[in-house]
């Protein structure tokens, strides 16, 4: 009688001694196929969605209208720590190397739930609440792409993928960010979508689809880095997909002109001197000729008569006089909001919305008002030549030169 060289490998791999767990999971490289196979199918199962997944879904997504409606950060952070961990996120990322597509379609139905929800309760909150003014939460940055997000979507994927591999589970603060970077941006689009918001429709909505492409991209390539490469051409082909459509969401993005924001939005405009008054400056004067009544000048003419004879000849002399034309004079100013500020069609706080400012933007002043209650508004032009009012504690000013 024969006896096997090897005891056969458990099922899963939490029934293996503690050493070898951690040995195959810090070195999956080196571990043996069933090993590494084992570690695969662990993985699997902790990112398939539990029904607590889908339940903390329809309670964040609620938050995060409720949020929208109030217009308060408070709630929006709970909807934020309510939503759940997108374990589907990873799941996608693991297709390539799993080649199981029928759970990959499942991971991907259930991403789209949380996708669907957030947006739907977005445009219930705009619906409901008919203004467009978010200026509490700040999540108008996410009207077009910026490096920080990208990057913090990034970072995160990798470290989730990480610790997934190394601890089998996924931090809660990862989760968190995931969700903040991915699912509040379509519920930005939602409520600019029902508004008609140029500035959050359909911009938001773009980049959220960017931070999920970007992050399910991620994820594969932290499994094919910690050891997990495709066996097949298929899974290669398959890892590509999510690259692809960041390239299309780009293009779209630039349709959109979206891109010309994303990476200097955040950048400080610098006040150059010619722009701004001095107090030597003086106003503006305007030459105009004036001509002045003819002046009777008398002259006297000696006749040989015994009688002078005084007569008059009329000479006409043009002068010229200096009249100074005031003229109304603009001015700079910088936007003081870390999370932006909206232009309003009139200075009154129900106004329709016509657009953005972020914080550091430089814009030219034209007039100042007081509103009701004593509020202080400008009204501005910014550089795609759009006007309208600024309420006037959100703009840093320097004094303007003294008119005469």
């Amino acid at each position: 009688m024969s006896l096997p060289s090897s005891e056969p490998l458990p099922d899963n791999i939490n029934d293996l001694p503690p050493a070898r767990q951690r040995h195959i999971r810090r070195l999956p490289r080196s571990a043996t196929p069933a090993e590494r196979q084992i570690l695969l199918d662990s993985l699997v199962q902790l990112t398939a969605p539990s029904p607590a997944f889908f339940l903390f879904v329809l309670i964040g997504a609620l938050l995060a209208g409720t949020a929208f409606y109030l217009n308060d950060p408070a709630v929006l952070i709970a909807a934020v720590i309510t939503l759940p961990l997108l374990q589907p996120v990873f799941g996608l990322g693991l297709v390539p190397a799993t080649l199981k597509f029928g759970l990959g379609f499942k991971s991907l139905i259930s991403l789209l739930l949380p996708l669907v929800l957030t947006f739907a309760s977005g445009s219930l909150a705009g619906w409901l609440r008919k203004s467009g003014s978010l200026d509490q939460l700040g999540v108008q940055r996410f009207a077009c792409p910026y490096w920080l997000d990208l990057t913090l979507v990034l970072a995160c994927t990798l470290l989730g993928a990480l610790v997934l591999l190394r601890k089998g589970r996924i931090p809660r603060l990862i989760g968190m960010m995931l969700s903040y970077e991915i699912l509040i941006p379509l519920a930005t689009a939602g409520f600019g979508f029902i508004l008609g918001d140029p500035q959050l429709w359909p911009g938001a909505l773009l980049v959220s689809l960017l931070h999920l492409s970007v992050a399910v991209f991620s994820a594969i390539v932290a499994f094919l880095l910690l050891g997990f490469a495709p066996k097949r051409a298929s899974g290669w082909l398959s890892s590509l997909v999510p690259l692809v459509l960041i390239l299309v969401l780009i293009l779209g993005m630039w349709n959109f002109n979206l891109l010309d924001l994303p990476f200097t939005m955040q950048l400080s405009p610098t006040l150059e001197s010619t722009n701004l008054p001095s107090e030597t400056s003086s106003p503006k004067v305007n030459i105009t000729a004036t001509p002045t009544t003819a002046v009777e000048t008398p002259t006297l003419t000696q006749t040989p008569s015994k009688s002078p004879t005084l007569t008059t000849t009329p000479t006409q002399t043009a002068t010229f006089t200096l009249t100074p034309t005031l003229e109304p004079t603009t001015y700079w100013g910088v936007v003081d909001s870390l999370s932006g500020a909206v232009i309003r069609k009139s200075p009154d706080f129900d106004a329709v919305v016509v657009a953005y400012v972020y914080d550091s933007d430089q814009v030219e002043i034209l007039r100042d008002v007081e509103g009701e209650g004593g509020t202080h508004w400008y009204q501005i032009m910014i550089e795609s030549g759009e006007t309208g009012w600024l309420l006037g504690s959100l703009v840093d000013t320097p004094t303007p030169a003294p008119t005469p």
